[in-house]
C-alpha cells in the first residue's frame, strides 16, 4: 500500500468516526429537547393548578401532566434505542471497515 493510499484510508476512517460521534451527539440533543418539552408541560400544569384552578385538580392539569410524562418517556426510549443502534454501527465500522489497516486505529493519529 502506498503512502498516498494509506493517508486516504486514514482520512476516510477519521470521517467515519466523526460521523458516528456526530450521530451520538445528535441523539443526546434530541433527548435534551424531549426533557425540555416535558418540563414545559409539567410546569404549565403546575402553573394552572396554582393560579387558575385555585387548588382544584382539573382535567387540563391531568392532560398536561400526561403529555409531559409522555414526552419524557418517549424521549428516553428513543434515546436508548438510537444509542444502541449507534453503538452497533460503530462496532460494525470498527470491525469491518476500519480493520483493513490496524495502524490508523490508534487515537494518536486522530
Amino acid at each position: 500500500m502506498t503512502p498516498k493510499e494509506k493517508d486516504k484510508l486514514k482520512l476516510e476512517a477519521l470521517r467515519t468516526k466523526l460521523s458516528v460521534r456526530q450521530t451520538a451527539m445528535s441523539c443526546e440533543r434530541s433527548l435534551l429537547s424531549y426533557i425540555r418539552t416535558a418540563c414545559v408541560f409539567v410546569s404549565l400544569a403546575f402553573t394552572y393548578l396554582k393560579i387558575a384552578a385555585f387548588d382544584q385538580f382539573d382535567a387540563f392539569v391531568i392532560v398536561m401532566f400526561a403529555i409531559g410524562f409522555f414526552f419524557l418517556i418517549f424521549g428516553l426510549v428513543e434515546y436508548f434505542v438510537a444509542k444502541k443502534k449507534t453503538k452497533r454501527l460503530a462496532h460494525h465500522i470498527d470491525k469491518e471497515f476500519l480493520s483493513a489497516d490496524e495502524s490508523f486505529l490508534e487515537e494518536d493519529d486522530i
